[in-house]
């Protein structure tokens, strides 16, 4: 399938790999407020969480406005924050001065703890590794934040299985938006004409991709926002149908 094609593109979170989070979970908040404290930024459970959700809001509110005056106009929904810049404020409005590593550290403790499930889906690392077998490029686009998605990448042992990863959080917009997409083309150095996008999602993979100029293809998974219906793309069952 798709034989003629030079580059495949995995949208990650529902297509490749099976993740659950929450953020509800009762000691999470407690541990990350414990986890500051103990490296000097000191907070109760109750005023972390609400500089975490303040500063969330803050840094949303920022990249919408940047977006506005950039060359290319983004609606609010479509700008994507950077979390580690909130995990970095919530040291230095606490008079912390910290290094980019310990930022880092604390971004991962908290998705470490959120995380439910993390699983790659069956049959992922095998059709990766066969379509760079058949001298296609493989790439991620993924809506994410890099300090968490990178290490994920890492721990599933699929790293050095892509030519690239963009994440939205580095690009400052996420799909389904236009700006996501030809960013995404641009750093990976492909073409839209060349290349085919897989994901779940009907509008953030299928439409969005389109409307960039790939080619589609889409795979229904329990973590599909939608049961999409009429798709005008090739769609497959299983990720081992894209190597027919």
């Amino acid at each position: 399938m798709f034989d003629e094609k030079n580059n495949f593109v995995f949208d990650l979170y529902g297509t490749l790999v099976d993740i659950r989070t929450d953020e509800n979970l009762p000691y999470l908040w407690s541990s990350m407020a414990r986890y500051y404290s103990m490296k000097g930024a000191s907070y109760d459970e109750a005023e972390f969480r609400e500089e975490y959700s303040r500063l969330c809001r803050k840094q949303a509110e920022a990249s919408a406005k940047k977006s506005k005056k950039g060359k290319t106009k983004l609606a609010p929904e479509e700008a994507e924050i950077d979390l580690s810049e909130v995990f970095k404020e919530l040291f230095t409005q606490k008079g912390c001065r910290v290094f980019q590593s310990e930022v880092d550290e604390a971004a991962l403790t908290f998705r470490c703890m959120s995380i439910v499930k993390l699983n790659l889906y069956p049959e992922a690392k095998m059709v990766i590794e066969e379509l760079k077998k058949r001298g296609k490029k493989v790439f991620v686009f993924t809506n994410g934040q890099a300090c968490f998605t990178i290490p994920e990448i890492e721990s599933l042992g699929l790293i050095d299985n892509f030519d690239g990863i963009q994440i939205s959080s580095d690009i400052g917009a996420k799909k389904p938006a236009k700006t996501f997409f030809t960013t995404a083309l641009k750093r990976s150095e492909i073409k839209a004409k060349e290349t085919v996008i897989v994901g779940c999602d009907e509008f953030g993979d299928i439409r969005g991709g389109m409307a960039a100029g790939m080619t589609a293809c889409y795979i229904q998974t329990e973590q599909s926002p939608t049961v999409a219906r009429n798709l005008p793309c090739e769609e497959i069952k299983t990720l081992s149908d894209l190597l027919g």
